[in-house]
């Protein structure tokens, strides 16, 4: 079966995830990061869209599956020194598209569950979101030598100084 490519466009907030697993739909194009609200709440800016490389399609065993890329920029605080640093995020994933929590059991471990609607209605727009929330850095920071903060100097450690074993005391005890 030929697949179908959509070109470069924006990408729909819902579609019927059944249908286009069944076309093996390709998706490509953007999504303007403004629109998703988690994001913007856990960032302090994100003004680049979100580039979507997005394929629906069955696996070899036959299950429902969205595989894809996203990729954007975000601005966050560097915990080192506290000022914005702009960070580029990047996710691939693979998803099994299930209709109820049972099929979801049945999927193998290396697919993550999506979950579609009675009508097979999936919003590709929080999807994308959670694959970009997951992408995020815990503690975002500037590169070393980038960042203003001042870090401490390094101390130099004597590891070469051979120091005497407190259990030494115990092995010669341990001889007698």
């Amino acid at each position: 079966m030929m697949s179908r490519t959509m070109t470069e466009a924006q990408i729909p907030k819902r579609v019927d995830g059944g249908k286009l697993v069944d076309v093996n739909q390709q998706l490509t194009g953007q999504i303007d990061a403004s629109k998703l609200t988690r994001l913007s709440a856990a960032t302090l800016r994100s003004d680049t869209p979100v580039s979507c490389n997005l394929e629906f399609d069955r696996d070899i065993e036959r299950h429902r599956v969205l595989k894809g890329d996203c990729s954007t920029s975000v601005v966050m605080t560097c915990q080192r020194c506290l000022g914005e640093v702009t960070l580029a995020i990047s996710s691939n994933f693979e998803l099994g598209l299930v209709f109820n929590d049972e099929q979801a059991k049945q999927l193998p471990k290396r697919l993550e569950p999506a979950e579609l609607t009675e009508d097979g209605l999936l919003d590709l727009w929080e999807i994308i979101e959670d694959e970009v929330l997951l992408s995020l850095p815990d503690f975002p920071m500037h590169p070393a030598d980038e960042c203003s903060a001042d870090l401490p100097e390094q101390e130099e450690t004597n590891a070469d100084v051979k120091r005497p074993n407190p259990f030494e005391v115990l092995a010669q005890l341990k001889q007698k």
